[in-house]
């Protein structure tokens, strides 16, 4: 079997969720492309393997109860598994493996390589924007959370996150997690395009969430 069918083949296994599919996954390969098509000197094979695999864990930290999984960490594990099957280089697997390992928003590990920094701005864009509604929306779905919620910043920080996750879902919404983490992505992005791109796609959010304020206020 080529390489690429391969991979795509396990990640049609392990990506069950519908918030991080392989469509996300493609959208985040797309996306890294478009930003590395701005920068010199990027090795495009590490960047395209990061971007695939990315979020291979990512189903099994979301299902896992006692909320010990990171799937950055598990998954930079699982992908260089992969590419081992596949007779990848020890030296690409390791590039890798540091892009997977670093691309998360609330990771500790911070990307060090463009490759790396290029999948953690694709990966957080599609958190944004029109997709980034439905997708909010999506989870919310998943996981009972109401459409939306009236909330104090300060209480909800004490009340409702333990070590930055959310311990119960309920006391979330998608209009939370815009204004805790989605308006501040563009805070946390490195490259030129991604900050360009970012700055519409907040706009576009910050107007749907407004509007639907008013709307469940019935002022609109």
């Amino acid at each position: 079997m080529e390489k690429m069918a391969y991979i795509k083949k396990t990640l049609e296994k392990e990506l069950s969720s519908s918030s991080h599919n392989l469509e996300h996954t493609m959208r985040v390969h797309n996306l890294a492309l478009k930003i590395a098509s701005t920068i010199e000197g990027v090795d495009l094979e590490v960047l395209e393997l990061a971007s695939l695999l990315h979020d291979i864990a990512r189903v099994k930290e979301d299902t896992n109860e006692t909320n010990d999984i990171d799937h950055a960490i598990l998954g930079a594990g699982m992908a260089s598994d992969v590419l081992r099957t596949l007779g990848y280089s020890e030296e690409l697997i390791k590039k890798v493996s540091h892009c997977i390992r670093t691309h998360r928003f609330r990771g500790n590990e911070l990307p060090e390589t463009i490759e790396a920094k290029i999948l953690s701005d694709a990966d957080k864009l599609d958190a944004i924007g029109a997709i980034g509604v439905g997708r909010a929306f999506m989870i919310a779905g998943e996981y009972g959370e109401p459409l939306y919620k009236e909330f104090n910043l300060n209480e909800y920080g004490m009340n409702t996150l333990k070590n930055g996750k959310i311990k119960n879902f309920r006391d979330h919404s998608p209009n939370i997690e815009f204004e805790i983490k989605l308006r501040h992505i563009p805070e946390r992005l490195y490259t030129d395009e991604a900050k360009r791109i970012a700055e519409e796609r907040v706009r576009v959010m910050e107007d749907f969430f407004n509007r639907l304020e008013h709307e469940v206020r019935g002022e609109e």
